[in-house]
């Protein structure tokens, strides 16, 4: 699982999650390690991703973020939300595609 949290304003956050060794990962920043279980942070705008192989529970004011859930399918991007796009118009696209790449996806092929 891809798990893209788009955050608009520095806000606390509660992520859970069923797995060790995961981590939030930021565009823009050094990844932080999440243990199994409740994680409870404060996060600045921007966006971050969480790669897993079971779903992962973020929680808090979501007025201060958006969150976006795929697979590790290769043809399966993220998309982000309207308000993402609004708020990081001056990003560049091939950057925020290239971050969200999970190198070991699978292709997805009709038989």
């Amino acid at each position: 699982m891809r798990t893209v949290i788009f955050v608009y304003q520095t806000t606390p956050i509660n992520i859970s999650t069923c797995e060790s060794n995961l981590q939030l990962c930021a565009m823009d920043a050094e990844p932080v390690s999440l243990s199994e279980g409740a994680n409870a942070l404060t996060i600045s705008p921007g966006i971050y991703k969480i790669v897993s192989s079971q779903d992962v529970l973020v929680t808090g004011d979501t007025s201060a973020f958006d969150i976006s859930v795929t697979t590790f399918s290769k043809t399966n991007d993220p998309v982000p939300p309207l308000r993402a796009t609004e708020t990081f118009a001056s990003l560049d696209a091939t950057a925020l595609q290239a971050f969200l790449t999970v190198p070991e996806a699978k292709d997805v092929m009709n038989p």
